[in-house]
């Protein structure tokens, strides 16, 4: 059971508004709600949509009056009034007190509150209703929204102090509110050095006007609020600001539960934001715990830029204590891994992807995170057999098959066996196999293989047209590098796939393979285009360098070449035009080199393996 209390220091904000509206939020997410009224002076409870069902029934005053009178703790069961949502859903309130009766002022005067914990024992006895509470009906409650009493007295300690597990400050940012609410937080703030217990707060800019801020004011109003009260700070390990926006709607009037009347409405977005940060402060709520999993990654990254260690060991901390907590939830298992990611605490990363992969939670990419986790770890045997799982897997996608097929060049001592064995397995995706070609496409003799298995699909109807594209660009390059250059023509003829620099350029050498001669018009038309492309990537240099040599832009060739150096990124592999296989960063450098000399001594500039590999030529 998890406490909150609705406070504010002065009314008109929307205290009893908000808590109603995250109540019923709570129910409509299927927690047990009960809903307590203390605000004894003014209670306001049961005028909310549903909860009306409470007017007029006895309740804490009630409650304590019985026990004044006969020294004897009620039932508190006897005051809770159950209160059926339009969605079928059940709310609970233990209200006020029936007010209209004349009866209820004499009552409420009649309580002494310093009497009562002084000489009768009222600590004990709102203890013992916070007990009876966890044990209604047989199943407690999950959550009990407290509506305090405004304003600093006997009331409000119990409310913020003695029952709750936190408390939801509602003001708005004046300097009357702020002022009234220091000594209020801060006795909240040192509760936890008289009894050993950490309240939450929450704090909540409330009837903020939705104008816009030409000058700053409300900037500035919100900015001195949050210096004043001590919170918003981004690099601490405490809840969200939570700000409720003034709605001006005569609906209001009626005093509707605005999440059943307008739930789309930015009023009903607010008071769900609300509700998740209240159950984000108790983790063993599964949601609460999912909502602030994924605030953590980004209050570590500030407290780490803002040099603040105990937050980030808070932060880690947490993420573990959650973790722990619901160690059969593989959802919440995988977001803890990412606030480890975070942290580069590796050893708990692993242990929660582990935790998420038993649970069956995203096996495929938690298994390719783990396989990173693995690698950092130095743990290179575990890393390829996750690799290997997810390569073969019916459920991955490229999203996982891309880093995998690039992670097995450092995990496996022979990366193209391992590739070449997984790329003949039967069952394995298509798109698994596309990943795998570039590390096959290092070795000539893998060229045949990996062109007719990446063809072969290509006359299924129901293949999507981004995957053939993706299926022919590379079973082209195949078939060029393993001299099917008639092929290669054949398969880029379709209209659809012709027009791009990448296609032409290899329809280009192709038509050279098969004739023994660059076509010059060819490399003319892309000695114009070519410049334009995506500058980042060695290759299309390269390219480039070879259509400005075949038309004799020598100077032009030989800058092109210098770029292709430059744009290298060491331990990547890189398709070479020169001999059409990937290569690694050491061997396309060679290769760049290689044509570089053959450009200055004025030699024919023509890739050596046309001449390997040409079969049929005319």
């Amino acid at each position: 059971m998890f406490v909150t209390t609705f406070y504010s220091y002065k009314g008109g904000v929307g205290r009893t508004m908000a808590l109603a509206n995250v109540a019923a939020l709570l129910a409509e997410i299927g927690r047990r709600v009960l809903v307590v009224d203390f605000d004894l002076e003014a209670p306001g409870v049961p005028s909310y949509g549903s909860l009306t069902s409470a007017a007029g029934k006895p309740g804490i005053v009630d409650y304590v009056c019985h026990y004044l009178d006969t020294n004897e703790v009620p039932e508190v069961a006897d005051y809770i009034v159950p209160c059926r949502l339009n969605n079928g859903r059940d709310i609970w309130v233990l209200p006020a007190g029936d007010n209209t009766r004349p009866e209820y002022a004499e009552q409420f005067a009649r309580i002494d509150w310093g009497y009562l914990y002084a000489e009768r024992e009222g600590a004990e006895l709102l203890d013992d209703m916070k007990v009876q509470w966890e044990e209604f009906d047989g199943q407690g409650f999950d959550y009990v929204l407290i509506d305090s009493r405004t304003g600093n007295t006997d009331i409000g300690g119990i409310c913020t102090r003695q029952l709750p597990d936190a408390v939801a400050i509602l003001f708005m940012p004046t300097r009357q509110n702020t002022d009234g609410l220091v000594p209020i937080v801060d006795l909240i703030r040192t509760e936890r050095k008289r009894s050993g217990r950490e309240i939450d707060l929450i704090f909540c800019p409330s009837n903020i006007p939705d104008l816009f801020d030409e000058n700053h004011i409300l900037e500035a109003a919100l900015d001195q609020a949050a210096k004043v009260l001590d919170y918003g700070q981004k690099d601490r390990l405490e809840p969200p600001v939570v700000t409720i926006s003034h709605w001006v709607n005569l609906n209001l009037l009626d005093l509707p539960l605005i999440v059943e009347a307008r739930e789309n409405s930015r009023l009903s977005s607010e008071y769900r934001y609300l509700m998740s940060a209240i159950i984000g402060q108790n983790i063993t709520d599964r949601e609460g715990a999912k909502f602030t999993l994924k605030r953590l990654p980004e209050v570590f990254r500030t407290a780490r830029k803002e040099k603040k260690a105990k937050t980030a060991t808070d932060v880690k901390d947490l993420a573990s204590e959650i973790a722990a907590t619901h160690s059969d939830d593989g959802r919440l298992a995988f977001l803890a891994a990412e606030v480890f990611s975070e942290a580069k605490d590796y050893e708990s990363q692993e242990s929660s992807l582990s935790d998420a992969i038993g649970a069956g939670y995203e096996t495929v990419a938690a298994r390719t995170v783990r396989a990173i986790v693995r690698m950092h770890l130095g743990k290179k045997d575990e890393a390829l057999s996750d690799l290997k799982e997810v390569l073969i897997s019916p459920e991955g996608s490229t999203f996982e098959f891309r880093p995998a097929a690039r992670m097995l060049r450092s995990a496996a001592e022979n990366p193209v066996q391992v590739a070449l064995d997984i790329f003949q397995q039967q069952g394995v995706k298509m798109r698994a196999k596309l990943e795998l070609a570039p590390l096959l496409m290092q070795d000539r003799q893998h060229l045949d293989l990996v062109a007719d298995t990446l063809i072969e699909p290509l006359d299924d109807l129901e293949i999507k047209p981004e995957q053939a594209e993706d299926l022919i660009m590379t079973a082209v390059l195949a078939l060029i590098g393993s001299g099917r250059f008639d092929e290669a023509l054949t398969l880029t003829s379709d209209r659809e796939f012709q027009g791009t620099e990448a296609v032409e350029f290899n329809r280009a050498i192709a038509y050279w393979g098969k004739t023994d001669k660059p076509p010059k018009h060819m490399f003319e038309s892309l000695a114009d285009t070519l410049p334009s492309m995506e500058v980042g990537d060695p290759n299309v240099h390269q390219c480039t360098a070879l259509a400005y040599a075949i038309v004799g832009q020598k100077d032009l060739a030989l800058e092109e070449l210098d770029s292709a150096i430059e744009r290298v990124v060491p331990g990547q592999l890189n398709f070479s035009c020169w001999t059409f296989l990937r290569k690694e960063t050491e061997e396309f450098c060679a290769d760049v080199e290689e044509m570089r000399a053959r450009v200055i001594s004025g030699e024919a500039l023509k890739p050596p393996f046309l001449d390997e590999v040409r079969k049929g030529a005319i």
